[in-house]
């Protein structure tokens, strides 16, 4: 009975073995490619061919379909969104019997999508995702879902797989809104030996253009798919790439320096190894190189030990070989986003700076010392919301600025700065480009035209943000200049920003100074109070104006305001008004009171041109850049000298009317004679600021005026050397005798003024 029922089994095995095998030959099955079709447009609205489709059932079932297309959305490309030359799946047959899945054979060939944006914003795959009308994940009861679950489960868990295979595979991506499009081309995924309990090996590659991005996997092993943590599951991933060009995605970088060329020109360099563990910790290290006209690197160590935690334990960058930075530190990710890393730079030399930006030595090529080294230290923490500057450390060739500070960016910027240093040399950091010759005068015209046409500054947009700042410089050098225990506190909000104080230390006098800003209207507004006391004028007038003149230590007052911030605006719109005490003292350029002794002496200065002042005092008032001063007056032991006059700041001229008059003797100033007491002279100081002229204003009635001072107290003397002036008798040893006939006999008037010519300067 035994033997008879095994017989029978035997034959029955035997029977459907040989039913399998057969039956793909009496069974069509493109008969339902109709139906497939049908049933695909049904659900998604779109167009389904296939070529051809064979099956088989023994030794594995299989299927194998050719030249399939599923058409794009009818509002978008003609193109196919899908297309595939075959697909050919073969499962073994009697593991199914036992509802266990193991795929002997799964090949994919020649598989192209093509995802398209169109300029509306729309996507052609939306509809293949959308969710069905009037159902949502919501909607699906929750008993349902669980049993859905089980049911994949249950399957996966299940899965085997010998080989599983896509090769000559496509991508494309275009943008319409943005014109952008890339495409993978040649890509190819290869996964041997899928088995659950045990490591999971894969390869993939593929191109774009040319350059071959490669990829190796390990997964698992996946264990129980029913209590698989994706968070928990061993992951290895290597990415390498040794040369990937950025041709293609140009449109979507933002745009190159200049030392390093043009994107479309440079390739990418990439080594990432991406791993994670069984306790859920995660793992990167990689490196990644720019190559471009310059070779641009970043090397990176990262751990994520969950969740919620990334620990930078390296991040180092450098260009050409030359490290720049390294940065260590921790972001958090879990409740409030949260960050702090430590930045420590390397030293950079201003001339290895140069050999990637060449303007550096435009900029500094008339400086006879400029910089030399450059070093960045700090400790940036924040949020999405808020930057912590805690610890800045700026090198400066060797000179230290630190800083400290918080920015933040929640409904308005509001930034906090503070700014300290011991003693800091600005003047090899300002660029100095080497003198050209001067422009022709066209030229300069032209030029001139277009600065006179400079488009003031709009800042309204600034009037939200918030500024707290301040500033504290024991020693700052600046052009000559030395400004010691410098303090500066600056705070503004809702448009109007205030300097008060600004204060420091400076030519042996104290300078304090008070200052607004109000951005809220256009043009800008501004005010100044300056207050000088004890300042030794002479350097710091050269030093910030180039105008060596004016000696002496000065005491100023000024309350000063404008609208604009160009200086073609500004200054005429320039209003105030001032006080000025300058002591101990002395102006170049013209010489008082050699001035005085040529008009007693008949002869022409020959010492020093400069006059010397014990005191220069006088206050002014400034409307639209014109500054008017009425009571100018100087004080010297030889003279007494009043003024008044005009300063026009915007066209940089001024226009002094000033008379002296001694009070002493000019013996030992280069004079014989003991007594002048009562000699004034009005004189005009005119034209540039830079390079005024002085012209002594004389006529007859000022000479009849100072007669008796001029010649020791005796009239005579002068009204004979003005006699022997005139007619030439005083000395004819180089004079030729006049015709009798030609002489023509001089008006008193007449005579004077040509006399007067050879007498004074400038008359």
């Amino acid at each position: 009975m035994v033997k008879r029922s095994v017989k029978y089994s035997l034959g029955l095995l035997a029977f459907l073995m040989i039913a399998l095998l057969v039956t793909p030959f009496f069974i069509d099955v493109n008969t339902y490619k109709s139906q497939i079709t049908e049933a695909v447009e049904d659900a998604t609205g779109r167009t389904l061919k296939i070529g051809n489709i064979e099956a088989s059932l023994f030794p594995w079932v299989g299927v194998r379909l050719e030249d399939v297309h599923l058409a794009n959305h009818p509002e978008f490309n003609d193109r196919d969104f899908l297309k595939v030359g075959s697909l050919d799946i073969q499962l073994a047959l009697l593991p199914l019997f036992s509802k266990e899945i193991e795929i002997k054979q799964f090949v994919l060939d020649s598989p192209e999508v093509f995802l398209e944006r169109n300029a509306a914003g729309d996507s052609n795959w939306e509809d293949l995702t959308a969710s069905e009308p009037g159902l949502t994940d919501g909607d699906i009861p929750v008993a349902d879902k669980g049993a859905e679950k089980d049911r994949s489960s249950s399957v996966l868990a299940a899965l085997n797989a010998e080989f599983l295979q896509m090769k000559h595979g496509r991508f494309s991506w275009v943008d319409r809104k943005t014109q952008k499009h890339i495409e993978l081309s040649d890509m190819k995924i290869e996964v041997n030996d899928v088995q659950m309990d045990r490591p999971i090996e894969m390869k993939a590659s593929g191109r774009v253009g040319a350059d071959e991005i490669a990829l190796t996997a390990q997964i698992g092993p996946i264990g129980d798919i029913a209590k698989l943590d994706i968070d928990k599951l061993p992951l290895q991933v290597n990415l390498q790439s040794e040369s990937f060009n950025l041709k293609p995605f140009v449109d979507w970088l933002p745009e190159f320096p200049a030392f390093l060329g043009r994107a479309e020109d440079a390739h990418v360099r990439l080594n990432v190894r991406l791993e994670q563990r069984p306790d859920g910790m995660r793992l990167s290290v990689g490196e990644a190189a720019l190559l471009a006209d310059a070779t641009a690197g970043v090397q990176w160590k990262v751990e994520m030990p969950n969740a919620e935690k990334i620990k930078l334990q390296e991040l180092g960058m450098n260009i050409n070989g030359q490290k720049l930075l390294n940065a260590q530190g921790e972001i958090r990710l879990g409740g409030k986003y949260r960050y702090q890393l430590r930045v420590k730079g390397e030293s950079v030399k201003r001339s290895w700076l140069a050999s990637l930006m060449p303007e550096l030595n435009t900029m500094y090529a008339g400086h006879a010392s400029p910089w030399q080294t450059l070093k960045l230290g700090a400790v940036i923490a924040g949020d999405v919301e808020r930057l912590e500057l805690r610890d800045v450390q700026l090198m400066l060739d060797q000179e230290l600025l630190q800083a400290s500070g918080v920015a933040s960016f929640n409904k308005a910027p509001d930034i906090r700065l503070r700014l300290t240093s011991k003693e800091l040399h600005l003047d090899p950091w300002l660029p100095k480009p080497k003198q050209k010759k001067s422009a022709p005068a066209s030229v300069q015209s032209e030029l001139a035209s277009v600065s006179a046409k400079s488009q003031e500054p709009d800042l309204r947009s600034f009037k939200r943000w918030r500024i707290s700042s301040q500033i504290q410089i024991e020693k700052l050098h600046l052009s000559g200049l030395e400004m010691d225990h410098l303090r500066a506190t600056l705070n503004g909000s809702r448009g109007l920003f205030k300097l008060d104080p600004l204060r420091f230390d400076l030519a042996g006098g104290q300078v304090r100074e008070k200052a607004t800003l109000n951005i809220a209207t256009y043009p800008a507004r501004w005010t100044e109070s300056v207050r000088l006391s004890g300042v030794n004028i002479g350097p710091v007038l050269k030093t910030l104006a180039g105008i060596d003149m004016l000696e002496g230590v000065l005491q100023m007052d000024t309350d000063i305001k404008a609208t604009g911030l160009l200086p073609e605006g500004s200054l005429k719109s320039l209003n105030g008004q001032g006080k000025v005490l300058l002591r101990d003292g002395s102006v170049k350029g013209f010489d008082i009171a050699g001035i005085l002794r040529n008009l007693t002496s008949f002869g022409k200065t020959t010492g020093p041109q400069k006059t010397d002042f014990a005191q220069l005092s006088g206050k002014f008032n400034i409307k639209n850049g014109m500054v008017k001063n009425d009571d100018l007056f100087m004080a010297s032991p030889l003279f007494r000298l009043t003024g008044r006059g005009l300063v026009n700041l915007p066209k940089s001229t001024m226009d002094y009317h000033v008379k002296p008059r001694l009070v002493g003797t000019l013996t030992g100033q280069g004079d014989t004679v003991t007594v002048r007491k009562g000699l004034s002279v009005p004189l005009r100081i005119h034209g540039s600021l830079a390079s005024p002229r002085v012209t002594p204003e004389v006529d007859p009635a000022t000479l009849i005026e100072n007669i008796g001072a001029i010649r020791g107290g005796g009239a005579g003397n002068i009204l004979k050397g003005l006699k022997e002036s005139i007619t030439g008798t005083g000395n004819t040893t180089d004079k030729k005798p006049a015709e009798p006939a030609q002489q023509e006999k001089p008006s008193p008037e007449k005579d004077i003024q040509k006399a007067l010519e050879g007498l004074i300067p400038g008359f």
